[in-house]
């Protein structure tokens, strides 16, 4: 199997490179200053630890997907190719889950991505005071969403990427077998 293309999209200052560079055990880091991504960074990793028959690890393109608006005619040639998409907002901020809403639009239901190929990260930065806590579009309803804060636990944010990960392999292993035994059976 070639790598697995996955998409990190969501708002600016949401926290995607955060988390990219955390999966992808990138040490590229900001010092604390906030640096938006333009375009797109791609990051190559082997990502270990699945639970999938036959293989332990899978390469990954990991796409941190800019959140600024100018890049939105960048978004087809983006979402070519993608097997999985990471949708991230950070739930402390109170335009978030709007902005969220266009990106589903696009990326999850405009492109037919099937809701197992979609994961929610809700992205809480360090010390973030309780305040906003915006909810989620009714799009997302059916997706899995898991609460991330790298700091405070950051091996729930590696385990359940791996499991989105495993489920994404297993489908597309399954889908090429069906395509493999329909081409036998012609």
């Amino acid at each position: 199997m070639s790598k697995v293309k996955i998409l990190c999209v969501g708002p600016t200052e949401c926290g995607k490179t955060v988390i990219c560079n955390f999966l992808a055990d990138a040490t590229e880091v900001s010092g604390g200053d906030y640096r938006p991504t333009q375009g797109v960074r791609i990051l190559e990793f082997e990502a270990s630890g699945l639970t999938i028959p036959g293989r332990s690890s899978v390469d990954v393109e990991l796409w941190d997907c800019s959140g600024d608006k100018k890049f939105e005619a960048c978004w087809p040639a983006l979402v070519q190719d993608a097997m999985g998409v990471i949708f991230v907002y950070n739930p402390d901020q109170a335009n978030h889950d709007e902005e969220l809403e266009k990106w589903y639009t696009f990326f999850g239901s405009q492109q037919s991505m099937k809701v197992n190929g979609c994961i929610v990260f809700s992205h809480h930065r360090p010390n973030a005071p309780d305040i906003v806590r915006t909810e989620l579009p009714a799009g997302f309803s059916k997706m899995q969403k898991i609460e991330t804060n790298i700091e405070d636990d950051p091996e729930s944010v590696r385990i359940a990427f791996n499991r989105f990960l495993t489920m994404i392999v297993s489908a597309l292993s399954k889908h090429r077998e069906k395509e493999e035994l329909n081409i036998m059976n012609q």
